[in-house]
């Protein structure tokens, strides 16, 4: 059955084809009539089985889209809207990601580099009072809260925030499907409750002022145009909180080198203290701790994920290499966060992969619909740091 994207899309224009992405369904679009001018779009819709993994604040990206270019923050995605149809997408910006220029791993020239510190700047000029899209209640956003008690007042509350939505949606959630994988790999059932390491170190942050977040910047989140500048695009992670957590997401997904993360620091320290002062307090102490948060949610996104890789392989040419795939990742994430989730042993990966092996063709993966609602997802890269091109 056709969706409701590419019936929009059509009737738009000529479609060039899908984009992958992890929550929405993209298509790509060269509009036809009096649109022509707007060059090509994209117009998408919520993927139906899309696992989510992280807090979702705003109710709509296009309204947050909208109000970033009623502020004047540059180089955002604009948003349009056929008024007789109702049909709203976003300008798709011509380029290449900053993935494929510089892969994760590899430097980011200073060229690109100056440009994400002008975006980190251009977040932390925004205050909650400055932002008039629509936040999601607690009815609407799987159990989180607005106003004070999600981090918009209260820095010094976001990390916990963080935490109690990582233990409840993105792990506690999904045991019914995924405790015996979860189990195999020796995650503590208690490796996020309120006993644990990253539970204390979250108390023990400190307090910064409050400002908007992308909550997303990594390489394929970046794109390049045909003049060098970079835009930044998909917003649906954004949110007001401590500008700390946005920079410890960022070096986590980028993955820069050694060298220049040091640098990367530095520039961002120097960019925003100015823009907001005490932004940068305590960043010593607390970006470690952040980072460690970073570390232990990937776990469990990334097993998750790769269960629904592995078994929407299963039957098929491509399940040998999938299984391998995922049980390299798995292991990866697994060794990153064996300090912060107090883990005694980390499976090494060819254990990983029989744990992999041995749940995904069982009876009990087959018969979850959350598996084969989320096969959609295909295979879903580690924590986005090679995300799809979703422009």
């Amino acid at each position: 059955m056709t969706s409701p994207a590419l019936r929009q899309a059509t009737a738009v224009g000529a479609v060039d084809g899908p984009l992958a992405g992890y929550h929405r369904e993209w298509y790509v679009v060269r509009p036809e009539g009096e649109l022509t001018r707007l060059g090509r779009v994209k117009i998408g819709e919520p993927r139906q089985g899309a696992l989510w993994f992280d807090r979702r604040y705003f109710a709509s990206e296009d309204e947050l889209l909208l109000e970033l270019a009623r502020l004047g923050v540059p180089r955002v995605p604009p948003v349009h809207r056929v008024h007789s149809t109702g049909t709203v997408f976003h300008g798709f910006i011509e380029g290449r990601t900053l993935a494929s220029l510089s892969p994760c791993g590899r430097p980011v020239a200073p060229v690109h580099l100056r440009q994400i510190m002008e975006r980190f700047a251009s977040l932390c000029r925004l205050r909650p009072g400055d932002v008039r899209a629509r936040r999601l209640t607690a009815g609407e956003s799987d159990g989180e809260s607005d106003g004070e008690s999600n981090g918009e007042s209260d820095s010094a509350g976001f990390p916990r925030v963080l935490l109690d939505f990582t233990r409840e949606r993105a792990y506690r959630a999904r045991l019914p499907r995924f405790g015996p994988l979860f189990a195999r790999l020796g995650i503590p059932p208690d490796a996020l409750g309120p006993g644990s390491r990253l539970a204390a170190e979250a108390a023990r942050m400190g307090a910064r002022p409050v400002c908007l977040l992308h909550g997303d910047l990594h390489r394929a989140n970046f794109i390049v145009d045909h003049a060098d500048a970079l835009w930044t695009i998909d917003w649906e992670l954004a949110s007001f909180g401590d500008p700390l957590y946005d920079l410890a997401t960022h070096l986590y997904l980028m993955d820069y080198p050694a060298s220049q993360q040091a640098r990367v620091v530095e520039e961002w320290q120097r960019t925003v203290a100015p823009l907001l002062p005490g932004a940068d307090a305590r960043l010593a102490e607390d970006l470690p701790r952040y980072l460690d948060y970073k570390r232990a949610q990937s776990v469990f996104t990334d097993v998750v994920r790769q269960a629904v890789a592995v078994a929407d392989a299963v039957g098929s040419p491509a399940f040998a290499g999938q299984l391998g795939q995922a049980a390299k990742l798995v292991h990866d994430v697994l060794v990153r966060a064996a300090e912060p989730l107090e883990l005694s042993d980390v499976p090494s990966p060819g254990a990983v992969e029989l744990a992999y092996a041995d749940f995904c063709t069982g009876s009990q993966l087959r018969a979850s619909s959350e598996l084969h609602a989320g096969s959609q997802l295909r295979a879903a890269p580690t924590d986005r740091r090679s995300g799809p091109d979703s422009r």
